[in-house]
C-alpha cells in the first residue's frame, strides 16, 4: 500500500492512496483525514485503508483520478519530532580528535542522534 500526501492548500495536505503502478491515486480524507492521523490512528483506519487499496489497485475505485507526484507534499509536512542524525561516529571522531579530545569507548556501540 502506497500513501501518500496530497496539497489542498493546507498546512498538512490531505491523504490519498497511490496505485502500485503510481498512475492513479484514490482521496482517502474520509477514513483518515491526513498520513500523521492514520498513523496516530492506525489499527482503527488501517482495514479501510486496505480495502480502499484494493479497490484502487483493482481498477474500481470510485473516486480515482490520475496520480501526479509533483501534487504532493513531503509525506508528513509537518512532523511531530525532529531528529538530527548527523553525529556520524567517524565525523565525532576526527572532531574529538583535532579538539585532542579522546572518543569515549560507548560512541562506537550506543546510538548518537
Amino acid at each position: 500500500m502506497k500513501l501518500a500526501t496530497l496539497d489542498d492548500g493546507s498546512r498538512d495536505g490531505t491523504l490519498i492512496l497511490v496505485s502500485r503502478d503510481l498512475t492513479e491515486a484514490a482521496a482517502a480524507a474520509d477514513i483518515a483525514p491526513t498520513l500523521q492521523r492514520a498513523l496516530d490512528e492506525w489499527k482503527q483506519v488501517q482495514p479501510a485503508l486496505v480495502a480502499r487499496n484494493a479497490s484502487l489497485n483493482g481498477g474500481k475505485a470510485k473516486d480515482r483520478f490520475a496520480f501526479d507526484p509533483r501534487r504532493c507534499l513531503a509525506p508528513l509536512p509537518r512532523a511531530y519530532q525532529w531528529v538530527d542524525a548527523s553525529a556520524y561516529v567517524n565525523r565525532m571522531d576526527l572532531v574529538r580528535k583535532a579538539r585532542g579530545a579522546e572518543m569515549p569507548p560507548s560512541f562506537w556501540q550506543d546510538p548518537l542522534i
